[in-house]
């Protein structure tokens, strides 16, 4: 029945589209760009934490062991690696299904996270809002108990996310007086019709490996409707895997 119903719903709204079309006035970003607000990109560089760099030199030593034996076809086993590595880059708690405690190591144990642990108090003080975007659905989990654990209250949006709550999830963090600092979206999940214009500040964890993703996902944030000039934040470990990508 929800399926029917949301099927119903898509048709419905697809036929007001084309009922409306003919009445309304359609502004492309492209055409208006100069009456938006500014935005400038700056990329932040740190360090992996010790725990990261163990996990690190472990991987790219059993590729190499891996490679010299010719277990794997070349492509499967260099892409499941790099995908490892990525992991490692972003925190080491994606190694632990068992379950991980929420205190200070959350923070410690990643350099991103101890980066954005120096950012984000100062953030909320000049009173921005923060849009924050990673590919991996993993990582947004460990974020939520970071962010419950540093007590900023946050959204998220992924994938799996219903169309309808994303909807309410969007009016919940632009509302007036939105007691919400951070949304949480998913990469891939930042399409076309998502206004976070609440969100002054971007901040891109892991970078996608399409490089208009990242972008289309900043444009949630810096598109019509935007007042205040946008800042984008890249974060970027000192590693091989994330310097090339």
């Amino acid at each position: 029945e929800d399926l029917l119903s949301n099927e119903e719903r898509v048709l419905i709204i697809h036929r007001l589209h084309e009922l409306l079309r003919p009445f309304m006035l359609r502004r492309v970003k492209s055409e208006v760009l100069d009456q938006l607000p500014e935005k400038v990109e700056k990329v932040l560089r740190c360090e992996l934490s010790s725990w990261q760099k163990e996990l690190y030199k472990q991987i790219s030593a059993k590729a190499v062991a891996e490679n010299s034996g010719e277990q794997q076809g070349p492509a499967r086993g260099l892409n499941n690696v790099v995908m490892q590595l990525r992991k490692v880059c972003n925190h080491p708690y994606l190694f632990s299904p068992e379950g991980y405690h929420v205190n200070e190591t959350i923070r410690r144990s990643s350099g991103k996270v101890a980066l954005l642990d120096q950012m984000l108090p100062k953030l909320k003080a000049a009173g921005h809002r923060v849009l924050m975007c990673t590919q991996m659905t993993a990582v947004m989990t460990i974020m939520e108990d970071y962010f419950a654990y540093r007590s900023y209250l946050s959204l998220r949006l992924d994938g799996s996310t219903p169309a309808e709550e994303r909807e309410k999830r969007m009016y919940k963090f632009n509302a007036p007086e939105s007691p919400y600092f951070i949304f949480l979206l998913s990469t891939r999940a930042g399409g076309l019709g998502l206004n976070l214009t609440a969100a002054d500040t971007v901040i891109i964890f892991d970078s996608d490996w399409n490089p208009m993703m990242d972008l289309q996902a900043q444009d949630r944030a810096h598109r019509i409707g935007q007042r205040s000039n946008v800042s984008v934040f890249r974060l970027i470990t000192y590693s091989p895997v994330e310097e090339k990508i």
